[in-house]
């Protein structure tokens, strides 16, 4: 109606203007209402709409310009919020504060809700106006008509007859306004409603809606990575927390230098000197030095992902309560922290497992000296024999004052039969002396042939045949002589046990290279091990014997795998059993370097 009573005194206007216009020109005074008249009068009155017609499209344009500019400088500071990151209850009303001050509209709220559909908050900002708080409905569950209805679908709710929508704040205003209520969503998760009200003539602008929409995006997409951000931060926290109150010492490392370090690492290495360098290894133990060196380079140049080495050192601190050195567990390994390449250092104190397993090994040593004393005590009682002899031919000589000759031949047969007993007794002293693992390039049957001759007597006592086959020029392997003899003398002495009520007693012990590696493997034509006990024998304190501690196999293996090496159980020749040995030769060497010669058969 409006529209077309303007168009009406546009066209009136024009062609009264324009008929004005032809009688000034003409000198008259008056209206004749002529065909030429009447023509002009319509004109007159086209050209008056088609003036309004222009401006009405010259007045629109420029205020769907402003419009524009309204829309991106909203945009524009909806956006720099976001960017500040600040909380939730920020976040929102911040929005709405935009939203109004920059004149979009009259009034705004934000409300959040769970997955359940509850109110969680609610965020109002009123331009110059008292509303009544839309959230103190919907605390009580009372959900505006709007409100439920945005909820329930995608798209944009126009509210234009207040009336109709139960429980609007905006029901005062008149019917010069209408509600927009739009879905705030991101990826299918509802977050809440965004709503606001603006004047009712721009009710069917795009421009509106589609900005109504963009914020609505903007803002669940904003509370989305609020959400991440705050789960971040929980798992941060969570993390941290099992960081700081682990047991296991942790540190991080970058650049060479030390960027965190947990309390337990703190309690572990004490407090580090000021410009502390990783690379510098302070206080690591000179006989381990070499292989933490060489694990570090190889992690911190990234060769290898990680690697993992058990290692001495010396706390840094002064007052340590005299506990001196420490020995740990460490893995290393290479990570990516906040962007750059990290060595992740953690470490577990294993210093009283260390000093509990050298006491079972110093055992299991005792052990097998006791096993092997009825056969040192013949091999000494022999010779002691014949000094005894020696020295009473000696007396007779001296009283019946015969020639020197025959005391210096007594004298030479006493001093070998005293050497004798002296190898005996150093070679039982090496094997039972307390010592840290030394690993050295040695031929492997060296501690083989030692381990048969302490064990010949008690073989040879047992009746118990013994057939040895040792490879010739075997490539030497890094070990400790010392501990690889100890489990030879494991493995005769079970072997030896087994063979108690064995009409046919044979033990076989044989070296040679094999894919490789070096193997030692120990038979004897015992029983023998069933198949499904043969990974079981190798638990701790599992036996069969009714005096047995179930320590020593555990113990053998433990040893063999310190040597980076397997000890496995087959069935022997004879279907006894035989436990075999496989030590790995270093892959550096050019061929091999030979042993010490050629040990042969018997």
């Amino acid at each position: 109606m409006r529209k077309s009573i303007l168009n009406i005194l546009a066209f009136l206007g024009g062609g009264v203007l324009l008929s004005l216009v032809a009688l000034l020109e003409d000198g008259r005074s008056v209206f004749d209402y002529s065909l030429p008249t009447s023509l002009l009068l319509l004109l007159g009155g086209l050209g008056g709409i088609s003036v309004r017609i222009w401006l009405l499209q010259r007045w629109r344009s420029r205020e769907r310009e402003a419009d524009l500019a309204l829309v991106v400088r909203t945009v524009r500071r909806i956006h720099l919020l976001q960017a500040e990151r600040k909380n939730r209850d920020e976040l929102l009303n911040g929005i709405c504060r935009i939203l109004v001050d920059d004149g979009y509209c009259f009034s705004a709220w934000l409300a959040l809700v769970n997955r359940q559909g509850a109110l969680l908050c609610c965020s109002e900002v009123f331009q110059g106006e008292e509303f009544p708080r839309r959230g103190q409905g919907m605390e009580s569950g009372v959900f505006p008509v709007c409100a439920k209805k945005a909820l329930s679908r995608e798209g944009l709710v126009v509210s234009d007859q207040t009336t109709s929508c139960a429980g609007c704040p905006h029901a005062a205003d008149g019917a010069d306004r209408v509600c927009f209520t739009v879905r705030v969503s991101h990826q299918g998760q509802i977050y809440g409603l965004l709503g606001v009200s603006v004047s009712a003539s721009r009710e069917h602008e795009l421009g509106e809606r589609m900005l109504l929409g963009e914020i609505a995006q903007d803002v669940g997409q904003a509370l989305y990575l609020a959400e991440l951000e705050a789960q971040r931060v929980i798992t941060e926290n969570r993390f941290r927390e099992l960081v700081e109150n682990s047991q296991a010492g942790i540190l991080l490392i970058q650049d060479n230098a030390v960027i965190y370090r947990n309390p337990e690492q703190k309690r572990l290495f004490g407090p580090l000197p000021a410009h502390y360098r990783p690379d510098a290894f302070a206080g690591v133990h000179p006989d381990d030095l070499e292989k933490v060196e060489s694990a570090y380079g190889r992690v911190s140049r990234g060769e290898v992902a990680s690697v993992d080495l058990d290692f001495r050192f010396y706390p840094q601190q002064k007052d340590d309560g005299g506990k001196g050195m420490k020995w740990v567990f460490c893995r290393a390994s290479r990570i990516d922290y906040q962007g750059r390449d990290t060595v992740l250092v953690s470490m577990v104190d294993i210093t009283r497992n260390k000093e509990l397993e050298h006491l079972v090994r110093v055992q299991d040593k005792m052990s097998s000296l006791g096993r092997v004393a009825a056969g040192i005590a013949h091999e000494i009682r022999n010779p002691l024999s014949g000094i005894n002899i020696y020295l009473d031919t000696l007396g007779k000589i001296h009283e019946r004052k015969e020639n020197l000759e025959t005391v210096g031949e007594i004298i030479s047969q006493a001093q070998a039969a005293s050497r004798k007993i002296e190898s005996v007794i150093r070679r039982v002293m090496d094997f039972s002396k307390p010592s840290q693992p030394r690993l050295v390039m040695v031929d492997v049957n060296q501690p083989v042939e030692n381990a048969l001759l302490l064990c010949a007597a008690a073989l040879r006592r047992d009746a118990v045949g013994l057939e040895k086959d040792l490879a010739c020029d075997l490539p030497r392997c890094s070990l400790d002589t010392s501990l690889i003899e100890q489990v030879i003398i494991n493995l005769l002495t079970n072997a030896a046990e087994a063979l108690s009520h064995s009409e046919v007693k044979r033990i076989s012990v044989r070296t040679a290279l094999e894919k490789e590696a070096v193997v030692i493997r120990v038979g004897d034509s015992g029983p023998g091990i069933p198949e499904g006990l043969r990974n079981k024998i190798f638990e701790p304190f599992y036996t069969t014997k009714s005096d047995g501690t179930g320590i020593g196999l555990s113990l053998c293996r433990r040893i063999i795998g310190d040597h980076h090496g397997t000890l496995t159980v087959e069935e022997s020749v004879w279907g006894g059993a035989e436990f075999v040995i496989t030590l790995t030769v270093n892959s550096e060497q050019e061929g091999y370097i030979p042993g010490g010669g050629c040990h042969g058969a018997v």
